[in-house]
């Protein structure tokens, strides 16, 4: 019997570099889109921009999806762009939460950027903004200054 859902597939892992934009995900839950878009630094930096709505269901997926991808790849940084998603509850900010707790231990880097409003209103809501960094407006840092 086939799963039940896709498990994504890492073309970092094969050597091939993720195109800007190119869906993450197949099938699966609709509510949400995750797509890999390049990043800024270097090729172990992976970066996830999310799409639609973060709730229990779609980040209990995004999060078995990223724990697949964090053993089967050599990405050294994660960049979760949340600057698309329209809904976010209380679930998903812990599982969130989470995720950026247990990658590390795992060697990956995750960073969450560009949070949208919905949010920024949910984690300030949960008082979790500062714990999730998402009060400072979501920008990305700016790269350090080189010594």
């Amino acid at each position: 019997m086939p799963p039940s859902r896709p498990v994504p597939h890492d073309k970092a892992a094969d050597g091939v570099p993720p195109r800007r934009h190119e869906p993450f995900r197949t099938g699966g839950a609709t509510r949400l889109r995750v797509r890999s878009g390049t990043g800024h630094g270097p090729s172990s930096v992976l970066r996830l921009l999310l799409d639609g709505e973060l709730d229990a269901d779609t980040a209990a997926t995004l999060r078995d999806d990223l724990a697949v991808l964090s053993a089967r790849s050599a990405v050294a940084s994660l960049v979760l762009d949340l600057s698309g998603v329209t809904f976010c509850d209380l679930a998903s900010l812990y599982t969130l939460r989470g995720i950026c707790r247990t990658l590390p231990l795992a060697g990956v880097d995750v960073r969450l950027v560009e949070p949208s409003a919905a949010v920024r209103t949910a984690a300030r809501r949960a008082g979790l903004a500062t714990d999730l960094d998402v009060d400072r407006g979501g920008e990305e840092p700016p790269p350090a200054a080189p010594p």
